[in-house]
């Protein structure tokens, strides 16, 4: 019989995965955050004449949109700790939801290789990629 969900020291060790990737998603966006303090705006009225406005507004820009996406990441995380919680991680949103449709060879479980590189998965790769190519 195949296995349906993960055992709770698999959910610990899972867990335990989450909280150090929020944590190193935490300090990435403080790290950005202290790159964009008011002293590297461009906005400020002393500025040196060789101070080049286009880089520093294109940085301000790449920070502001990797700010956005590591914000998406740590909500996405978050979410994944709730599912360990409600007792859904590591579950094939796919499978859950049609699993005549789900032939991985681990329905309905995720991998632990790929939960623990992509601890926010929802779906396993088989089935993200029949997705992706609009066949599920």
């Amino acid at each position: 019989m195949a296995k349906t969900a993960y055992t709770k020291t698999e959910l610990k060790k899972f867990e335990q995965n989450i909280l150090d990737k929020i944590d190193e998603v935490n300090k990435s966006i403080e790290g950005v955050r202290s790159s964009t303090r008011p002293t590297n705006s461009v906005f400020l009225e002393d500025r040196s004449e060789d101070f080049n406005e286009g880089t520093q507004a294109h940085e301000v820009e790449k920070n502001f949109l990797l700010m956005s996406r590591e914000s998406d990441y740590l909500i996405n995380l978050k979410k994944a700790l709730q599912r360990i919680k409600d007792g859904t991680y590591g579950i094939c949103e796919i499978s859950q939801k049609s699993p005549e449709k789900c032939e991985s060879p681990d329905c309905p479980l995720i991998s632990k290789e790929r939960l623990m590189e992509v601890p926010n998965a929802t779906k396993g790769v088989f089935c993200k990629e029949k997705k992706k190519l609009n066949l599920l």
